[in-house]
């Protein structure tokens, strides 16, 4: 099987590493090419152009990018030209890759769209994109079944990562014991984002947010940040820098998973992580800024009313959402203590979440979208 990928964002990167690591366990022998990051290079991806040069969200912030991403729109389409048998496997990032799928369209290569690019969040337009440009959409979450069909759009329910994560009494023990949490201590999980940008935005307030709450908290409470690489950058904020000061976070570098495992509270940007705080049974608060003009372009097509993930998978605003301007330290501070404090609140939260691990499909996503790849590959084959 010959691949070209063309996964934009560190969660395409995930997804993507492990399809081609479920193909690999299945036996499946493939060529893949195209643009990813490490997890896609350590699994065999020969990389036309790196994930990090095009990981960007915001209408107004893809200017400053636009050169890298041009280079790797090029990348893409000299394999697509290249490789007739490929099938094209675009992950997420619609920013990118819904033009790209009209490239390989037009080129008369299969294309098989893993993530739905958020038709029932965009409307008619871009749903009229992805049923003209591409064969089968893989999709994370089952309520996209029926705007699909609707649309009279190809498309296969395989689940979400997310699905596969359990909340573990024993695993949450031994988490905290690693961190040196003890019993009596309430620790706050703070995830600003995997992107720079969305880092550079989120840090400071989530700070300011915590050091607050743990000025007024009864008992002592310690504050996690996790790095997803971008951290540093952030700190050149005044503002970042004096709210680490007075917090004093511990630096998590590692899985975020592992730290929301030992965490009472998480603090979270909203995104894939907002399902697995939800999926481990912690209670959270979901916060989002962009850039001004990007927001209000968004706040003008976007036709949800939620942002969080999470909540849009179970269908109701269960964690509280700080958006733009409300996204600031005082907001923030106040959300936190009332899932401390306030029992109903918390438990309410988590009774709503309870159901998210079935709604997301369960264990082996990957497994299930790697037989959906290849059912494709073989009735292709066959015609």
């Amino acid at each position: 099987m010959r691949l070209i990928i063309s996964a934009g964002d560190p969660s395409g990167d995930r997804l993507g590493a492990d399809l081609l690591g479920a193909l690999r366990k299945r036996g499946v022998s493939f060529e893949a090419a195209g643009i990813g990051g490490p997890r896609l290079r350590a699994e065999g991806l020969q990389a036309a152009a790196s994930m990090e040069s095009v990981a960007v969200m915001g209408f107004a912030e893809i200017l400053g990018h636009l050169p890298a991403i041009h280079r790797a729109r090029r990348g893409i389409a000299e394999l697509l030209e290249a490789r007739a048998d490929a099938i094209f496997l675009p992950i997420d990032a619609p920013g990118l890759n819904l033009g790209l799928a009209r490239l390989a369209r037009r080129l008369g290569r299969s294309v098989v769209y893993y993530v739905c690019p958020q038709i029932w969040a965009w409307g008619r337009g871009r749903a009229a994109r992805v049923r003209e440009d591409v064969d089968l959409t893989l999709l994370l979450f089952r309520f996209e079944e029926a705007t699909l069909a609707r649309e009279r759009i190809t498309a296969r329910w395989v689940g979400h990562p997310a699905g596969a994560l359990v909340s573990d009494p024993g695993l949450r023990e031994a988490a905290r014991a690693s961190l040196g949490v003890a019993s009596q201590e309430t620790l706050v999980a703070l995830l600003p984002g995997s992107r720079r940008a969305e880092v550079r935005r989120h840090l400071a307030p989530m700070l300011d947010g915590c050091a607050r709450f743990a000025a007024h908290a009864g008992g002592r409470v310690l504050a996690a940040v996790s790095d997803a690489g971008h951290v540093a950058s952030a700190m050149e904020s005044r503002d970042a820098r004096e709210a680490w000061r007075l917090l004093r976070p511990l630096h998590w570098r590692g899985d975020a998973g592992d730290l929301l495992r030992a965490a009472d509270l998480a603090v979270v940007a909203s995104g894939t992580a907002t399902l697995e705080t939800a999926a481990l049974g912690v209670p959270q608060v979901v916060v989002y800024r962009t850039g001004r003009v990007s927001y209000e372009i968004a706040r003008r097509l976007v036709r949800v009313d939620m942002i969080g993930l999470a909540n849009l998978v179970v269908g109701k605003r269960a964690a509280p959402e700080l958006i733009q301007s409300e996204a600031t330290g005082p907001r923030i501070a106040v959300e936190i203590a009332k899932l401390h404090t306030d029992a109903e609140a918390r438990t309410g939260q988590l009774r709503a979440f309870a159901g998210l691990r079935d709604l997301l499909g369960g264990p082996g996503s990957a497994e299930r979208a790697a037989e959906a790849l290849i059912e494709f590959a073989s009735a292709r084959k066959a015609r």
